[in-house]
């Protein structure tokens, strides 16, 4: 029981069209690309010209447990069963890498950080302020940016929607205006608000990452603190302190799992609107 490694390489192409098709965020598209990239070129170390068994893949599990991180890890092979279940090669799926318990839990910034972190911000670097309070008022990722347009900001909310799955990012009055004035000030009248280089583009994750380290060494914060995700993070506890509605919480992070659950109907996004005003973001 074997699989060439020019069919492996000709299946990884047609399922990477497949999933430029369904209008992956181009962050996790290359995430995909690239994992699946190193799979092809481990198998082709490895395995030369005699194809592949699923022995070899359960030693490619241990090489890439043994190598990464475990969320890397478990993303690596996780793309790789996808792959597989893809090509209707379900025989070479293998048992995935156990995720590991945090031995604590994540430091969250706390609100004094989170001024200090904008002032720096506001002195060095205004295209970043900007970012900082666009995810730490809405709890958006950084693929989400791509819906923060300038029609978004003129309505106080986006319709987005990824993989299947739909929700508003609400944009609070407050935060409806420190936007308008940040497209004001850059001449910014349509489109993306945060691009990169290109207009259709958003900024690249690499640039914010570098440059909330370097602001938040500045203000003698804890690198732990300074991600996309832990603004996020941020965006969750202070709601959470504020209104206590897990439920709410979800909708507004874009995350359904709690949708069956749920008991009280949805409220309208101009009340949404005023609860994160609320919160000083």
């Amino acid at each position: 029981m074997e699989i060439t490694l020019k069919k492996l390489k000709h299946g990884t192409q047609e399922y990477l069209d497949v999933l430029a098709k369904k209008g992956l965020a181009g962050s996790t598209f290359n995430v995909y690309a690239r994992n699946l990239a190193y799979m092809n070129g481990y198998f082709e170390h490895e395995c030369g010209l005699h194809g592949i068994t699923p022995e070899d893949v359960a030693e490619f599990r241990a090489h890439v447990e043994a190598k990464y991180k475990n969320a890397t890890a478990i993303n690596i092979i996780g793309i790789t069963n996808r792959l597989f279940r893809f090509m209707h090669e379900e025989r070479f799926c293998i048992r995935n890498i156990r995720k590991k318990q945090p031995e604590r839990l994540p430091e969250v910034l706390t609100r004094a950080e989170y001024k200090k972190l904008l002032a720096a911000a506001a002195r060095e670097d205004s295209k970043l302020y900007y970012i900082i309070r666009t995810v730490a008022g809405t709890g958006i990722n950084y693929s989400d940016l791509e819906f923060i347009t300038v029609d978004a900001v003129k309505n106080g909310y986006a319709n987005a929607e990824r993989s299947g799955k739909a929700w508003d990012i609400v944009i609070s009055r407050n935060l409806q205006e420190v936007l308008s004035q940040y497209c004001r000030e850059n001449g910014i009248k349509n489109g993306i608000i945060f691009y990169g280089r290109g207009m259709n583009r958003i900024i690249d994750r690499a640039y914010i990452c570098r440059q909330l380290k370097i602001l938040g060494g500045m203000v003698k914060i804890d690198e732990s603190k300074l991600t996309m995700r832990a603004l996020r993070l941020f965006f969750s506890y202070m709601y959470l302190q504020s209104e206590n509605n897990i439920f709410e919480l979800n909708e507004l992070l874009g995350n359904k799992m709690y949708a069956a659950r749920q008991i009280l109907p949805s409220r309208s996004i101009s009340e949404k609107s005023r609860t994160l005003a609320k919160l000083g973001l």
